[in-house]
């Protein structure tokens, strides 16, 4: 008798046995299923960071870009303000090398026709030197294509090679811009 009771908790362990294998077996195949879906979440994870990371990088660009334009537009008002009279003066420097002329023409510089168109001369001088119109010194400089437009190249002992020698017809600056180049003579050897 003693003999049976202990046959069968060995029959009745067998079967626990059996169940702890088989739940080990649970145990690994659940671990093995957390860790392929572990491993999934992180290359889903890192796509995700790299998708991020792409739509940053043109977020950024896209940023930049519009910075670029933000200021390029900005540029383009700024001189649209600083040149918008420039029209109106070319229309305005014929008037002015007319008003020079009938000075040149005025024989008395001693009456008082000559000092009225002086004076209105000066005048228109000063208004566009005010909103910042220059006239180009030429004679007796060297010549420098970017003011001077030559006419004429003529001989002379007085003057070195390339420089200007006679202004047939002023030239003029707008701010930094050659609005209308010396019309020149220039020295050759």
């Amino acid at each position: 008798m003693t003999e049976k009771p202990n046959e069968n908790l060995e029959c009745e362990s067998a079967p626990e046995n059996d169940e702890a294998k088989s739940q080990e077996g649970a145990i690994s195949d659940s671990e093995h299923e957390n860790v392929s879906e572990t491993e999934e979440l992180k290359k889903a994870l890192e796509e995700k960071e790299k998708e991020a990371a792409e739509y940053k990088e043109r977020w950024m660009k896209a940023l930049a870009d519009y910075d670029n334009l933000k200021k390029r537009f900005q540029k383009e008002i700024e001189e649209i303000h600083l040149y918008a009279g420039e029209q109106l003066i070319k229309d305005i420097l014929p008037v002015l090398d007319n008003f020079e002329r009938a000075l040149n023409s005025i024989k008395d510089t001693e009456s008082s026709t000559y000092d009225g168109v002086k004076l209105i001369y000066n005048q228109m001088k000063n208004v566009l030197n005010k909103y910042g119109v220059r006239e180009i010194e030429a004679e007796g400089k060297p010549f420098d294509p970017h003011f001077h437009e030559a006419m004429m190249k003529v001989e002379s002992d007085e003057y070195e090679t390339d420089t200007v020698v006679e202004v047939f017809q002023k030239g003029y600056t707008y701010h930094s811009k050659v609005i209308r180049p010396c019309l020149v003579k220039v020295a050759k050897k």
